[in-house]
């Protein structure tokens, strides 16, 4: 049962890691410009080198690992972004669900009971973890939010401050008044009177 249940769950993830190439060669062939080319880029890179060491572990375990489709549901999710920035979204929402998902594995039993496996584990968390660090900064750099609850700065007005407007000073307001006359007012006491 052990056994099952261990195959399953990395059968799945690597029928998502294969997914997700074929989802960063999609939003490669967009050109999407040189900072997030070079992401998905590394991003590939990231995810062949972690299929390679549980592509291995899953044929020990007598599993075919050539014949697993991708994920239809995934794709199409993917594919129906239609902005840079949500299509980075995307990818991020997706990282950062690996990386949690790899830390709720290395707290089961089942998945740690051998150490090759937990070994395995987290190699491939970290792969993803970076890569994530590496699309959030990618995303700080280009002005995007990570969630669509952060404010989106860039399409905000500008509210102009007190200093953008005209500046004069409080004397010129005086000048430019019709009744002042240049001579002191009996509103204002001297200060002798005052104590």
């Amino acid at each position: 049962m052990t056994d099952s249940i261990v195959v399953i769950r990395l059968t799945r993830n690597l029928r998502y890691k294969l997914t997700y190439i074929r989802i960063f060669e999609n939003y490669l062939e967009s050109d999407p410009g040189p900072e997030i080319t070079k992401l998905l880029k590394s991003l590939i890179e990231a995810q062949q080198s972690a299929i390679a060491p549980l592509s291995r572990y899953l044929r020990r375990s007598d599993v075919q690992t050539q014949d697993l489709e991708l994920d239809q549901k995934l794709m199409s999710h993917a594919f129906s972004r239609d902005s840079v920035k949500s299509q980075l979204r995307f990818i991020y929402d997706g990282l950062n669900r690996a990386v949690s998902w790899y830390k709720t594995q290395l707290m089961d039993r089942q998945m740690t009971a051998d150490s090759e496996l937990r070994d395995l584990l987290i190699e491939l968390g970290e792969i993803d973890a970076t890569m994530l660090w590496r699309t959030e900064a990618t995303m700080g750099m280009l002005r995007i939010p990570v969630t669509v609850k952060e404010k989106d700065w860039s399409n905000q007005e500008r509210v102009p401050s007190h200093q953008d407007i005209e500046w004069r000073s409080r004397l010129m307001e005086d000048v430019g008044r019709p009744s002042w006359q240049g001579t002191r007012s009996t509103r204002w006491s001297k200060p002798d009177q005052q104590r």
